[in-house]
């Protein structure tokens, strides 16, 4: 069985496994023992946090089957809090002429500082071999329940930056026709060194905008598009109410989209039933169900029915032992609808 949860000091050497696959492109993923060790450190510090509100946390999730770690995502909050994010953001600019009597609409890149903190979702990763099957809805949407179980913990504001788009042969236009010319680096070194800190980006980036018109076409094209293997989740977050925001990165040139906590309809969806575990049940619903304590939360995507009277959750033993789940706990219950 499939489950998303929090992850545990104990994931170490599985993890380490796990991100052996990710390949360097994914630079928000950790990448040596000790650099995963923090991350796992980090996730489990700020859970044990008695904390009102958000306070430049993570907590990071795996998704584990049958003992095996296959994926890996985050949430991140405060993020900007200390120092803004920067980004490209893609507006017009009016040009108008009073003695020829004209006005002319430009579309821009110009250099973006986002000082208002939100929370952040990222480094979501699946190993390759177990990507599909309901895998990439669980882990993503995983991050969705447990903020709707604690909101409090939380940037009203949600923000997730999506890989910019890259050809057959793995090269981003954006990068090559654009960003590069700033740099004196490869993408790698300065999406990594971007990660740790952006001042040189500022540095490095004038600050007069860039016409958008005067690029070549294939650059054009792909400003603000997502990679195709991003397309899924993107996809995903859409439906959830996600929505461009105009920012776009400064490296790859992908999209960044972003909501209110408030207006997902997964997190809109939840509730809490008490449970009731039974050995024979006739299923005739299907759904994410969670733990939503804290110290044990973790999400299954199954089937369960529902004690009408009693106005219960019924769930297989399977289910409960896989959440920690017994009979009179509570459980979490999230609609698949828009899904």
């Amino acid at each position: 069985m499939k489950i998303a949860r929090l992850v545990k000091i104990s994931d170490l050497k599985n993890v380490e496994h796990l991100v052996k696959y990710s390949g360097k492109g994914m630079t928000t993923m950790p990448k040596t023992s000790i650099e995963i060790k923090e991350r796992i450190k980090w996730s489990e510090r700020s859970c044990n946090k008695k904390t009102k509100k958000p306070n430049q946390d993570s907590y990071l999730f795996v998704l584990e089957d049958n003992g095996r770690i296959d994926g890996l995502s985050a949430i991140y909050t405060s993020v900007s809090q200390k120092k803004p994010s920067i980004f490209f953001k893609k507006s017009l600019s009016k040009l108008q002429s009073k003695s020829l009597k004209f006005t002319k609409d430009l579309e821009v890149l110009l250099l973006h500082l986002r000082k208002k903190p939100y929370s952040e979702l990222g480094t979501l990763f699946i190993k390759p071999a177990y990507r599909g099957k309901g895998s990439g809805s669980l882990l993503s949407f995983s991050r969705f329940i447990f903020m709707s179980a604690h909101q409090h913990r939380f940037d009203p504001t949600v923000f997730v930056e999506i890989r910019g788009f890259k050809n057959l042969k793995g090269e981003s236009y954006f990068w090559n026709l654009f960003s590069k010319t700033f740099f004196n680096l490869d993408f790698f070194k300065v999406d990594e060194i971007s990660y740790i800190d952006n001042h040189f980006v500022m540095e490095s980036i004038p600050k007069f905008p860039f016409i958008i018109e005067h690029m070549p076409k294939k650059l054009q094209r792909v400003i603000g598009k997502p990679h195709p293997n991003a397309m899924p989740a993107y996809s995903l977050l859409i439906k959830q109410n996600f929505r461009p925001n105009g920012l776009i990165d400064v490296l790859d040139g992908g999209p960044c989209l972003e909501t209110k906590i408030k207006d997902i309809p997964l997190v809109k969806s939840a509730r809490l039933f008490p449970v009731e575990v039974r050995r024979n049940i006739t299923f005739d619903h299907f759904g994410f169900i969670a733990n939503p304590l804290m110290n044990a939360f973790a999400v299954v995507k199954e089937n369960y029915a529902f004690d009408k009277e009693k106005k219960n959750l019924l769930i297989s033993t399977k289910v409960a032992n896989a959440l920690g789940l017994e009979t009179g706990s509570i459980a979490q219950l999230l609609s698949l609808i828009h899904i």
